[in-house]
């Protein structure tokens, strides 16, 4: 426990020891230590610390104003407090002097004792208080070191987090950026392997039926039996041409040559035809002009919810939406089914959503979803539009094909969109309506 120390400098031993035993009586709240010259002081407060000294002025040697001034160019008793104390010196010149060399107080003998202890507890109790300060301020300075050093950790962490998430961001984006490219790649490769398909399978199949036709023609009076048997090769060659027509489509649909909205029509008689749910279509009579890798990634997306409307709304009505509004595109597909209950976008291996948000993305476009439970599912997709300037119709320029390949492409389009229309009642048109649909 800290006792503060009071120092008496004074040459008389009876001075000295008178002193001492006033100081000593005021219940021992501080030790007294006495110097019997300047010099002597000196050494004491190299050694000790000294809540107040008191200091004689007149000694042989070192006087007190000497000793005084001795003690305050010491860097570690420059602060302490002294009282002069005095039996000659009572004048006002020697007690400016006093107090220019750095006094606190200049008392005269005799001294009241109440007094003197009254200034020695004042200056005692300074001495505690600025202590207990200085270990305050060393508390305070250690635990602002810690903080400094915790606020550098966690500047740190930061950093490194901040670098991670960047490094995180920068990953995904290039994942995404090589899944749209993947997914361009593909689409091109379908176009590519359908056109050959068409182009190749499809001239050599015609060509044959054209010359089984003549034959079928040829025999039909005079050869009965080998007519018979040309009737079915016509009949396997049509079926061949069929499952090659289908596997084109599955493809690339070629009625996409033909634009947006006869795509989407194609699409949504292919699906009531197939599934049997009432579809309701809702788009612009006028032709809506994208270039070819929207046309393909919303005809795409169109493909992938009425598949889940088919395989998981157990809906019996859907309503497809396609309008303009301002510089974006938006198509809804809406179901009345079970809707998506929480969780089933989780589910492991289910991936149509994602691969819907995946398009959406590569296209700078967004994604909503309206859902509750027995209430059915709706989902918007919202794409921008390019400029009127650099909007490329995709018939010919995406496909990049010759006009005369084209022409027959358009035609095969022509004829699939004509033979569904037959098979089933066509969709209903009116106002377009928001609406989405059921998807995992």
């Amino acid at each position: 426990m800290f006792t503060p120390k009071v120092l008496l400098v004074n040459d008389d031993a009876a001075s000295l020891l008178a002193l001492a035993s006033l100081l000593d009586s005021d219940g021992k709240t501080y030790r007294v230590i006495t110097a019997r010259s300047g010099e002597e002081a000196l050494r004491q407060v190299l050694n000790h610390d000294f809540a107040v000294i008191l200091l004689d002025v007149s000694m042989p040697g070192m006087d007190g104003f000497e000793t005084a001034e001795a003690i305050h160019s010491h860097p570690r008793s420059a602060s302490v407090p002294i009282i002069f104390v005095t039996a000659h010196y009572a004048d006002e010149m020697n007690r400016l002097k006093a107090y220019q060399k750095g006094a606190v107080d200049y008392l005269f003998t005799p001294i009241i004792p109440q007094i003197l202890q009254t200034k020695i507890s004042v200056f005692v109790e300074l001495a505690r208080n600025n202590l207990q300060l200085q270990r305050q301020k060393q508390e305070l300075e250690k635990l602002n070191h810690d903080l400094q050093e915790q606020r550098k950790q966690d500047l740190d962490h930061i950093n490194e987090r901040r670098l991670a998430e960047e490094a995180l961001r920068q990953s995904q984006e290039e994942l995404r950026q090589l899944a749209s490219y993947q997914e361009r790649i593909k689409e091109d490769e379908r176009k590519r392997i359908a056109r050959e398909i068409h182009d190749e399978l499809g001239q050599n199949l015609l060509a044959l039926r054209i010359d089984i036709a003549m034959l079928h023609a040829r025999t039909g009076n005079t050869h009965p039996k080998l007519n018979r048997k040309v009737q079915a090769v016509l009949e396997h060659i049509d079926s061949t041409m069929k499952a090659m027509r289908a596997i084109i489509n599955n493809l690339r649909p070629t009625v996409l040559d033909l634009g947006l909205n006869a795509a989407i029509e194609w699409q949504v008689k292919e699906f009531q035809r197939r599934t049997g749910i009432a579809c309701d279509l809702r788009m612009p009579e006028s032709e809506v002009v994208v270039d070819d890798n929207r046309a393909t990634a919303l005809f795409r997306i169109l493909q992938e919810s009425l598949n889940n409307v088919f395989r998981h709304a157990r809906a019996t009505k859907t309503t497809i939406t396609l309008h303009k509004t301002g510089e974006r595109l938006l198509m809804t597909v809406a179901d009345n089914g079970v809707g998506i209950f929480p969780g089933c976008r989780r589910k492991a291996n289910s991936f149509g959503l994602v691969g819907i948000k995946e398009r959406i993305s590569s296209l700078g476009g967004e994604l909503s979803i309206d859902t509750a439970p027995e209430t059915g599912t709706a989902l918007t997709i919202s794409v921008p539009l390019p400029s009127v300037d650099h909007a490329e119709p995709p018939r010919l320029a995406a496909a990049k094909i010759s006009p005369a390949r084209a022409g027959r492409r358009m035609s095969d389009g022509l004829k699939q969109v004509s033979t569904s229309a037959k098979r089933v009642a066509p969709p209903r048109r009116g106002k377009a309506v928001r609406a989405d649909t059921s998807t995992d």
